[in-house]
């Protein structure tokens, strides 16, 4: 039987077209990756099987947001956390991290910058 060696990502995003772009860059930068519209069908994923890191595109940093990186912080444990948010502002990247993230990107994402954060969180 065979392992895969490669590195699961699941990124969640609200776009179709941004997920299928997720998709294409981060599978060219050696990633397997799956990539769904709403946090609710990403939850039985992360249960089912784990993944090393997670994309989470979020539109501003509510309390429901908060809640929601909270569920997948409690769910994934050991997996990395990536919020990508159109909120720039520093209260948004506190609360951001304080909910488990590792990494916060403001949209338009820099996918090199992404990418290199990746690496280092997931080696």
């Amino acid at each position: 039987m065979r392992f895969s060696t490669s590195r699961r990502i699941i990124c969640v995003d609200p776009s179709r077209y941004d997920c299928e772009l997720f998709i294409v860059i981060l599978t060219l930068a050696g990633y397997e990756v799956e990539a769904v519209q709403s946090i609710t069908g990403a939850l039985p994923m992360m249960e089912s099987n784990p993944f090393h890191a997670g994309v989470f595109t979020v539109s501003l940093m509510n309390a429901s947001e908060v809640e929601a990186l909270k569920t997948i912080r409690a769910t994934a444990p050991s997996m990395s956390l990536i919020v990508c948010s159109s909120d720039s502002g520093d209260a948004a990247r506190q609360q951001a991290m304080q909910a488990g993230a590792q990494a916060f990107f403001t949209k338009p994402i820099d996918f090199d910058q992404l990418t290199e954060t990746i690496a280092l969180l997931i080696p």
